[in-house]
């Protein structure tokens, strides 16, 4: 049986394949150690990754033969079996791209910890940024292919993209659990009685835009005004003169949201506190979702038919003008 424990390392040196020994705190041996640490951590990270989990079992493989070339002197490179090469770099960059295209671009910061998945993709993404400074320290005192850093590079990158796959999937679930507690009445919302009892067109989207213009006149506002269907799809935007160009987008977005939570842009706030079951929610969806006063959602019998948004005063004004074009237009 062959044994675990060999002794040969109770001096504090290690042999490189090859026959070459060398203190376990040198240089290549810290490199090709953080490599396999980055290696047993992506493991880790594969119990949670569901579709991608014989993607990541592919890509240990490719560490072992990256750590492997890291840890060879000479006469060991000459006997190994194959090496990192543009191929697999390339790889990565397509598995990138893939990811993106589901997960859309990112616009914040991510705070890591959104579900076990995505924290634990993104714990060992920051091991193999630090695999690759350790390979970088390494390159500067012996010759180093540049496709291993290539390929660390890309790797911590790829890591970075099935986590925002896995956040964004978290997301969806969310946001599915809180519309259903929406519908059932579970948030307080203004708008959360029945709606109206024909349908939310261009023609009604007007007419609470001039609504909101003649309250936002009366109180010496300049807003925007935007209306979406109940797909989020833009149906009218309605600027006043001298309002603020951001404002444009945050209309839109105020809309959107409402559409889309079905609930009032003001409730989400608290939700999305720390302590909230919303938390973190506003990185999702492209970065579309606003968290503060001044959307609602449009309801007609009882079913979401859009939302509409202000912006261009304070979140206070932006409610009481969203609020008075609501009930102008589908209350009186």
């Amino acid at each position: 049986m062959p044994a675990v424990y060999t002794r040969t390392g109770d001096q504090g040196l290690t042999g490189l394949f090859g026959g070459t020994r060398l203190p376990k705190q040198s240089l290549p041996v810290e490199a090709y150690g953080t490599v396999d640490e980055a290696n047993s951590a992506i493991g880790y990270a594969k119990q949670w990754a569901g579709e991608y989990a014989d993607v990541l079992t592919g890509i240990q493989r490719r560490l072992f033969t990256l750590a492997a070339e890291l840890a060879s002197d000479e006469k060991g490179l000459a006997r190994l079996g194959g090496t990192i090469n543009q191929t697999d770099v390339d790889d990565l960059e397509h598995l990138i791209d893939g990811c993106l295209e589901l997960a859309g671009p990112i616009h914040t910061f991510v705070i890591p910890g959104r579900d076990v998945a995505s924290a634990s993709l993104h714990q060992a993404r920051t091991i193999v940024r630090r695999a690759e400074r350790r390979v970088l320290a390494l390159a500067e005192t012996q010759p180093v292919r540049p496709e291993l850093i290539r390929y660390l590079n890309r790797l911590s990158d790829a890591l970075y993209a099935i986590a925002r796959v896995k956040e964004s999937a978290a997301d969806r679930s969310m946001i599915e659990a809180v519309v259903r507690r929406v519908v059932s009445g579970g948030l307080d919302s203004p708008a959360s009685t029945p709606g109206a009892e024909y349908p939310f067109d261009l023609a009604t989207a007007k007419a609470m835009a001039e609504a909101a213009e003649a309250k936002a006149a009366q109180m010496n506002v300049p807003v925007v005004f935007a209306a979406v269907d109940a797909g989020g799809n833009l149906m009218l935007v309605h600027r006043m003169a001298d309002s603020l160009l951001a404002s444009l987008d945050i209309a839109i977005n105020k809309a959107y949201t409402a559409a889309a939570m079905k609930s009032a842009t003001a409730d989400l706030r608290q939700s999305a506190g720390v302590d909230g079951p919303l938390y973190g929610i506003e990185s999702s969806n492209q970065g579309r979702l606003v968290l503060f006063g001044g959307g609602l959602p449009i309801f007609c019998h009882d079913q979401i038919a859009g939302g509409i948004g202000v912006s261009g005063g304070s979140v206070e004004e932006d409610v009481t003008i969203v609020t008075y074009s609501y009930n102008k237009i589908l209350r009186s």
